[in-house]
Parts: C-alpha cells; sequence; structure tokens
C-alpha cells in the first residue's frame, strides 16, 4: 500500500470517527433537550391542574360523590386527545378517565386498575413520591409512549397523576434521526470521494518525485523535478534537484579530469618523441660507427642535454596540466638568446628537407618560462616545417612586444584556422598518420600561451603560406 493511501484511509477513518462522534452528541444533546421541554411543559400543565384542584378537594373532604364530581369537572375542562387523568386516594384508584377521551370511571362503580401501571414497583414509584411537586416519568403503553406527572395534591390524601402521550414528538426526532443518519452517510462517502481527491492532486509530487528519484539511481542526473509551491514537498524538490546537480557535477569534473589526465600522457608521448628519436639515434651512431672523440664527445652532449631536457618537459606538462590551480615560474629571458636556441633545436631535430631558416631577434628580453617558450615556438616551427614541400622558406621573428613565425607551406583553410587549437585536431588526416603527429602541438600551444598571457593571431589561405603572430601582452604581470 502506497503511503498517500496509508495517509487517506487513517484521515478518512479519524475524520468519520471525530466527525459522527461530534454529530451524535450534538443529536444526543438536542434530543434531551427537547424530552426535557416536553417534562417541563407536562410538570407545568400539572400544577395549573392541581394548584386549583387541590383547594377544591381539600374544601369537599372525602366524599367519594364530590370527589368524583370534581374530578369529571377538570377532565372536561383540561383533558385533549392526548392527555389521561387519574386519581389516587393513597394506594387506591378512586377515579380515572379513559385512555384520550373525556369518559371518567368511579371506584363507587367498581374497582379501578389502571391502565398504566401494570406493576407494583411502577405502583410505587409513581404514588410513593414524598413531593408534593409533580414528579415526570416516561411509562410505555401498547407502543405509545406517555409522560407520567404525578404529585400530592396538596393539603389532601389524594394524588393526582396526568399521562400525556408524546409518541408523536418522538416519532417526529425518529424521524429526523433517520434522516440525519442518511445525511450523514452521504455526507461521508462524499467527503471520502473529495479527500481522496484532493489528496491524490497534493500528493502527486511525492509520485513524481519517487520516478526522478529512481531515475537518479538509474544513473540519468539531467532529470529535473518540477517545482511549484512554497511547501515542504517543493523544498524537498529544490533540494533533491540541487543534489542532482552537485553529483552531475562531480561526474563532469571527474570526466573532465579523467580527460586532462589523458591529454597529459598524450602531450608527453607527443613532446617526448623527437628528443627520444634523436637520442635514440646519436646513440646509435656511436654504437655502430667508427666516429672521432670531438664528435663523439658532441654527440653525447647532444645526448645528455637533450635527456636533461625530456625531464623538464616531463615537469613542465605536469605544470601546465595545474595551470589553473597555481603559477609557472618565470624569468626574463633574452630574445636572441631564445632566438638563438630555435635556431639550434630547428637545425638538430628538422632535417631532411632544404629548408632556409630565417631567425631574428632584438636586444630586448621576455618574461616567461625558458622550457615552455622553447616547447611554445618549436610546435609552431614544426608545424611550419611539415608544412612546407621539399624547400621552403621559415622565419621567425623575436622581440618583446610580439613575435612572427611565417612560412610559405601550404597554408590552412578557414575551418582549419577556427579548429587548430582543439586537441587532436588535424586537417590532413592521412598527412598526420604520415608524420606520426598526435594533433596536440597546437592544443598545447594554445594552453602556454594563455599562461603567459599571449594572444595568437593566425593569417593563413590555402597555397598562400601561414603567419602566426604572438602578441606578448602582460609579459611583466
Amino acid at each position: 500500500m502506497k503511503i498517500w493511501e496509508k495517509i487517506y484511509l487513517f484521515v478518512i477513518i479519524l475524520f468519520l470517527l471525530v466527525l459522527n462522534l461530534c454529530n451524535i452528541i450534538v443529536f444526543r444533546s438536542s434530543y434531551e433537550k427537547s424530552l426535557e421541554s416536553v417534562e417541563n411543559t407536562a410538570v407545568s400543565f400539572w400544577r395549573h391542574i392541581a394548584s386549583s384542584m387541590a383547594e377544591d378537594m381539600a374544601q369537599g373532604g372525602e366524599d367519594e360523590t364530590l370527589e368524583w364530581q370534581l374530578f369529571q369537572t377538570y377532565v372536561s375542562e383540561y383533558s385533549t386527545s392526548g392527555h389521561t387523568f387519574e386519581l389516587w386516594r393513597k394506594k387506591e384508584l378512586c377515579a380515572k378517565s379513559e385512555n384520550g377521551t373525556q369518559i371518567t370511571f368511579s371506584a363507587a362503580e367498581g374497582q379501578l386498575q389502571s391502565d398504566f401501571l401494570t406493576n407494583g414497583a411502577q405502583l410505587d414509584e409513581t404514588l410513593m413520591l414524598k413531593d408534593e411537586v409533580g414528579q415526570v416519568a416516561i411509562r410505555e403503553k401498547d407502543g405509545e409512549k406517555y409522560t407520567c406527572t404525578s404529585g400530592r395534591l396538596s393539603g389532601t390524601h389524594y394524588r393526582l397523576v396526568i399521562y400525556e402521550n408524546i409518541s408523536g414528538i418522538l416519532t417526529t426526532w425518529e424521524k429526523q434521526l433517520f434522516t440525519f443518519g442518511l445525511t450523514e452517510i452521504i455526507a461521508s462517502l462524499l467527503m471520502a470521494v473529495l479527500l481522496y481527491l484532493v489528496m491524490r492532486k497534493f500528493l502527486e509530487p511525492i509520485s513524481h518525485i519517487s520516478k526522478v528519484t529512481a531515475k537518479i539511481a538509474a544513473g540519468d542526473y539531467y532529470c529535473h523535478i518540477r517545482v511549484k509551491g512554497k511547501d515542504e514537498l517543493s523544498k524537498l524538490a529544490e533540494d533533491i534537484n540541487y543534489m542532482t546537480e552537485q553529483v552531475r557535477e562531480n561526474i563532469q569534473n571527474k570526466e573532465e579530469e579523467a580527460r586532462r589526465k589523458q591529454e597529459f600522457i598524450d602531450a608527453l608521448s607527443h613532446e617526448l618523441r623527437t628528443p627520444l628519436t634523436s637520442v635514440r639515434g646519436y646513440a646509435q651512431l656511436m654504437q655502430n660507427t667508427d666516429i672521432g672523440r670531438e664528435k663523439q664527445l658532441e654527440y653525447s652532449d647532444y645526448i645528455v642535454r637533450e635527456s636533461g631536457r625530456m625531464v623538464d618537459i616531463t615537469e613542465i606538462l605536469r605544470k601546465v596540466l595545474l595551470l589553473q590551480q597555481g603559477e609557472i615560474e618565470k624569468e626574463e629571458i633574452l630574445c636572441q638568446a631564445l632566438a638563438d636556441r630555435l635556431q639550434q633545436l630547428s637545425v638538430y631535430q628538422l632535417t631532411g628537407k632544404k629548408i632556409r631558416w630565417h631567425f631574428e631577434a632584438d636586444e630586448g628580453a621576455i618574461y616567461g618560462n625558458q622550457v615552455l617558450m622553447e616547447i611554445f615556438f618549436m610546435n609552431l616551427i614544426r608545424n611550419s616545417f611539415h608544412a612546407c614541400g621539399e624547400e621552403g622558406d621559415i622565419s621567425v621573428i623575436l622581440n618583446e612586444d610580439r613575435a612572427l613565425v611565417t612560412d610559405n607551406g601550404i597554408g590552412m583553410s578557414k575551418e582549419c584556422r577556427e579548429h587548430i587549437f582543439e586537441p587532436f585536431y588535424r586537417e590532413d588526416k592521412s598527412r598526420s598518420r604520415k608524420l606520426g603527429g598526435t594533433g596536440l602541438g597546437m592544443y598545447l600551444c594554445r594552453h602556454i600561451a594563455d599562461s603567459h598571457c599571449w594572444k595568437i593571431d593566425i593569417i593563413s589561405e590555402k597555397g598562400k603560406g601561414t603567419q602566426i603572430e604572438i602578441g606578448m601582452r602582460g609579459q611583466n604581470d
């Protein structure tokens, strides 16, 4: 059973119990007040007759003929279709009227029997009361109910008993009770239906929340709970939405972290490939050929230098990955020294083509990281080298305000210029496979430029070469 169904059953049962109990109390109180009013009316009627009848009986003594005449007179004057009179002398019934008529009977005509007092207990209860004021009791005869009002006539040995038929009044109450019960049943059913609909409507968000949380448990962190109102369910929905967003962000952060790690590995592989190839080539030359001492020292020096550079590359790439979390170490680097270093690396690493190299620098200095700048410009120079044919011109111009890397190679299309800084992007896939590139060179350049607050502009067209301009803005920050 669903929770809203349990709540519904509990509320409707509790409501009906309280409602019926309250209605029964109210109906019972109204009935008792109505019955009390009937009894008070009966007592008032008895007192009205008894006050004058007591005086007449006291004056007439206990003359049976006179008491009969007086009794008959009062019955004729006050009797209605609903009243019956009895006159008792102690425990002896001395006169009575016929039930519902003005016909009277005297004890002189024979022994009389009360139509209402059928046993000794009722007789004692009715006739042995000590109070002179009228006392009321309810009697039943032939399925009809009567008020029995009795009391001693003051100053005499007589007791007057008046019976009034109240079945009509009670019947009216019984009909009202039936109508009340029927109305209550209908109202209860209507209330049950309305409460069911209202609870379904109000608790419908719980069902929606349950469905959404099931999707979240299944791994769908993009589902959203519609929030309406300011109640507790709305607050719960907001909390679940917030929780889902936090979980989604955490997963995205984890995925982003995993992607960065993979990019780091790819970038590391990309940057280590060329120096490793050179180191291996020089080591093989030293091992397989008979070279002089001078060449051996030159090759050994290159191997040591490039090995150290690979260590620096590894460390710097790790720092590049964490650029947003910390500062990289920077220093002033002379433009001319950087140009000489780039020329040396280019001549050693980029061979096999008749490239006309041009390196130019002024006397200024650039503020940045030595290793990162070498990686940055060598990536640009390597791309220019691969873009040129067997013969080509590559120019590198450095000064403290800007740098230019220019070639007369195959150039780039508009689409290539728009995606060139995306990881693993290469316009010519077959050329990429042939050259063994991973497509991370320009992506790495973008990160290095961002870490130095440089701006990169590319001017290139297909078949017209490429010019890359680097604005050295913010170099002194």
